[in-house]
């Protein structure tokens, strides 16, 4: 019978031994156990059961069956009489076999310990079959790419041109807002920029206020009605109505 003690760990019960098949050879090269009586029918039986049960296992199988046709060959060389020359040469291969034995399981366990492919690492299996290129291939005719342009032309929604009317003030604006001067009957300096209505804002539309003031003022300065005074250039202009009393 096989009794599962360990994962993945083939016990026999053969002839009275039970234990690991890896011990019973063990056992066996060290003569505490008798291989002669040890039933290849029972070991085989077991053995299958352990392969069945373990048919996903295939690297595990295959490592017990090394173990089982080594006791099989064992057996079958003790039960057949050989002189001691013989019995020697016999021993001798069957360590060899033993050391070879050991050597295949350290190996298989420093293989295992490698990187492995697809668990820790991976490669790209897909072809390239893509080329990526910066070279623009334009595949039309010079009648095409005309008609393509007269197509686009002829979607674009036309615009009307529309020209703004400019706003400017006249002299005429520029003496009413003087007229402030005859009506409050004021007497001292005044800045020209203060006779802009409060309501223009738009910077372009006050330059033109001023220039419309500063026009004004001169015409009324020719006619004797008010002075105009500027420290100096680009400075402010200030105007001052005159006194006919004073003249």
């Amino acid at each position: 019978m096989i009794e599962n003690k360990s994962e993945n760990v083939l016990n026999v019960n053969i002839s009275g031994y039970e234990g690991p098949l890896d011990l019973l050879i063990e056992l066996s090269k060290k003569q505490k156990v008798d291989i002669t009586k040890v039933s290849i029918l029972e070991l085989a039986e077991q053995y299958l059961k352990f392969v069945n049960d373990n048919l996903y296992n295939l690297k595990l199988s295959a490592d017990y069956l090394v173990m089982a046709t080594f006791l099989a060959f064992l057996k079958s060389k003790l039960l057949i009489p050989n002189d001691d020359i013989e019995t020697k040469e016999l021993e001798e291969e069957l360590t060899n076999r033993l050391m070879h034995y050991e050597a295949i399981k350290k190996a298989v366990i420093k293989i295992e310990e490698l990187p492995q492919l697809d668990i820790d690492f991976f490669i790209n299996k897909k072809k390239n079959e893509f080329l990526i290129t910066n070279k623009l291939v334009v595949d039309l005719s010079f009648h095409d790419l005309i008609q393509n342009y007269l197509s686009i032309y002829e979607r674009k929604e036309k615009l009307s041109l529309q020209m703004k009317k400019n706003i400017y003030f006249s002299v005429e604006d520029a003496l009413k807002w003087l007229s402030r001067l005859f009506n409050d009957k004021i007497r001292s300096w005044e800045n020209l920029k203060k006779f802009v209505p409060l309501d223009i804002k738009h910077l372009r539309l006050k330059k033109s206020a001023i220039i419309s003031l500063l026009l004004a003022s001169m015409s009324m300065a020719r006619k004797g009605e008010l002075k105009i005074n500027q420290e100096k250039p680009f400075s402010n202009i200030f105007i001052k109505l005159i006194d006919k009393n004073e003249l």
